[in-house]
């Protein structure tokens, strides 16, 4: 057992990445408190390289192969496989310091009313002018400071009023994540019609956190709990990657105004609006050189936004359609 009372199972989602499956897999062994438990989820695979490699460097992990494409099959598939109280996701492209379990552990034991705890990811590497800009534009980090929704939502966000939804998709993302596994469940698991590639690349870490805030438990970013995450080394793949994370934000929040009941609905659509107008504001912005971001990334970004509004039922569709395809 971990500590704490508490049992972690740490999982790995990997697809087609064996080297950078071997390098997250190399620091999860090397924790100063080891995880209760380790699995390999391997989404769709096109070989057998993740299962050689498994075996061959950490053949006490368990290993399990999960068809049908898409991040959040892969992450409901290790909800079901874990036996950990908590389960804690580490992307296959992402390095955990040596602290992360014991972090980990130490927020989820400070209160029973935690239900997702995320931590602080830095960038592995800052070598081309795509991981700059990526960097420079926010990246996965979120500072050194520990929030606690609902909570700290009172605080100015970015120096300004917020609501609760904007802290939601500002407290942390999936890259470093670990939720309580019997709430995870009880609430349905990830959602699979989000992170389904480039359908829709991106989401389902967000939707997750605020319908755990909204089934009124509390969401802890611990900078404490520390992570590194290899960022895109070119241009086109920086583009893209911003323009899938906009299509998605907006798809997720489209989906959210649409199930979000009564007056609770509202600062959601505001948000929504906020986030539709965001990167031309930037745009303007970026003429006076007030932003880091080229304009072409700033425009590609704008039109995705766009798409996101129709994006979410297309997905939904397609995720169904490989649910019910699966071997």
């Amino acid at each position: 057992m971990t500590g704490n009372g508490l049992r972690l199972s740490a999982v790995i989602c990997t697809h087609n990445r064996p080297d950078a499956l071997r390098r997250a897999l190399a620091s999860l062994t090397a924790q100063d408190r080891a995880p209760d438990e380790l699995l390999v989820i391997d989404n769709a695979p096109s070989d057998e390289s993740a299962r050689r490699l498994v075996a061959h460097d950490v053949p006490t992990a368990c290993y399990v192969r999960e068809p049908v494409a898409g991040l959040d099959f892969a992450r409901n598939r290790a909800l079901r496989e874990a036996s950990g109280d908590v389960v804690a996701f580490l992307d296959d492209d992402a390095v955990a310091d040596r602290g992360w379990t014991n972090a980990l552990v130490q927020a989820f034991a400070q209160e029973s009313k935690v239900g997702v705890v995320t931590g602080r990811v830095e960038p592995l590497a800052l070598e081309t002018e795509a991981q700059r800009l990526f960097h420079a534009n926010g990246g996965f980090a979120r500072g050194r400071e520990r929030i606690c929704l609902p909570d700290d939502a009172a605080r100015p966000l970015h120096g300004r009023r917020a609501p609760l939804i904007a802290w939601a998709v500002s407290v942390g993302s999936g890259c470093s994540l670990a939720i309580r596994r019997p709430l995870a469940l009880a609430l349905g698991g990830f959602d699979p019609a989000l992170d389904l590639g480039p359908a829709l690349p991106g989401g389902g870490d967000h939707d997750m956190l605020w319908r755990v805030l909204e089934a009124g438990q509390r969401v802890v970013y611990d900078p404490g709990v520390l992570a590194w995450h290899d960022d895109r080394r070119e241009l086109r793949d920086l583009a893209e990657q911003l323009g899938g994370h906009q299509r998605a934000l907006v798809a997720l929040l489209t989906k959210l105004a649409a199930r979000t009941p009564g007056r609770r609905r509202l600062p959601v659509l505001a948000f929504l609006a906020w986030r539709l107008l965001k990167p031309g504001v930037r745009l303007a912005r970026r003429t006076a050189g007030l932003d880091p971001l080229p304009a072409r990334v700033l425009l590609r970004m704008w039109a995705s936004c766009w798409q996101g509004l129709i994006a979410y039922p297309a997905s939904q569709r397609l995720a169904r359609r490989r649910q019910e395809a699966r071997p």
